[in-house]
């Protein structure tokens, strides 16, 4: 039976707003840089793979645009109504007849076989029934693939797994690593490096001195809301992500109280969860 063809949608937000958590991982980096070589090198991958016959990236950004045009993918207006209608969008782009997957964007080490046999998994199951191939971790999903004339029905976000798991999608399992290594936070980063990331990412982890690749600890902030009562609040980046902040980071902080308006350093762990904030001149 010869292969299907697939069409992969593939979600990308405005650079200055994607991937929010990896800020400051790569000193020297520009953030935009580092968000545009992760969806680049994801669908690089994915143009690759022997299973899709076309790469449908729904964007808004021109710089990420131009970038995935280059690479052979069709560019789809996004309709700014979130990731999920954003997926909806770009599988109604398809067509009634395509079988339709969507992908997640931050995937830079993926290799094509993994999504080629992922893609199969779906081919091979129960007819007329969605497959899914969680993350890492598990609790999230990287990919939905849904066969010829079956809606998507994406629910991606916080514990989207067990969304999709409850929605009919069936949990797809096979030895995709690379597949499964989504890139949220500086830790992620580092093991998407180990598996080995597509030509953007790998070139911006080169010319990052080595054992620098960290958790965003030299980016700054300023403070929007203080409540003294918890001792948690809410920081405001320089692109205008709003970031909170616990009680334990402020505990740690060295500090009596904080000010609407005041600038402060940030430190994040390997999560990307804040746990310190200290002013700019403090070591």
């Amino acid at each position: 039976m010869p292969e299907p063809s697939w069409t992969v949608v593939v979600p990308v937000k405005h650079l200055g707003a994607a991937k929010s958590r990896l800020r400051g991982a790569l000193p020297g980096v520009p953030h935009e840089e580092l968000a545009l070589a992760l969806a680049a090198d994801t669908v690089r991958a994915v143009r690759a793979c022997p299973a899709v016959a076309e790469v449908l990236v729904v964007t808004a950004d021109p710089r990420v645009a131009a970038a995935v045009g280059a690479a052979g993918a069709r560019v789809v207006p996004d309709p700014a109504a979130g990731l999920n209608a954003a997926f909806r969008h770009g599988a109604a782009a398809a067509g009634p007849h395509a079988a339709v997957a969507g992908l997640t964007a931050d995937l830079p080490a993926l290799r094509p076989a993994e999504l080629a046999a992922a893609l199969r998994a779906v081919t091979t199951g129960p007819p007329g029934v969605r497959g899914f191939v969680a993350d890492t971790p598990g609790s999230g999903t990287v990919l939905l693939a849904a066969p010829a004339g079956v809606p998507l029905d994406p629910r991606f976000g916080v514990g989207s797994a067990a969304a999709h798991a409850a929605s009919g999608a069936r949990p797809l399992s096979g030895d995709w690593p690379t597949l499964r290594r989504d890139v949220d936070t500086a830790a992620d980063l580092a093991a998407a490096a180990r598996l080995g990331p597509g030509p953007r990412t790998a070139a911006l982890l080169a010319a990052t001195p080595a054992g620098r690749l960290g958790y965003g600890a030299g980016m700054q902030g300023t403070v929007a809301t203080y409540d003294p009562s918890t001792r948690s609040g809410v920081l405001l980046l320089d692109d205008g992500t709003e970031l909170p902040f616990p009680a334990r980071a402020f505990d740690a902080s060295g500090l009596r109280l904080l000010r609407l308006g005041q600038r402060v350093r940030i430190e994040r762990d390997a999560a990307g969860e804040v746990v310190r904030v200290t002013l700019p001149t403090m070591a």
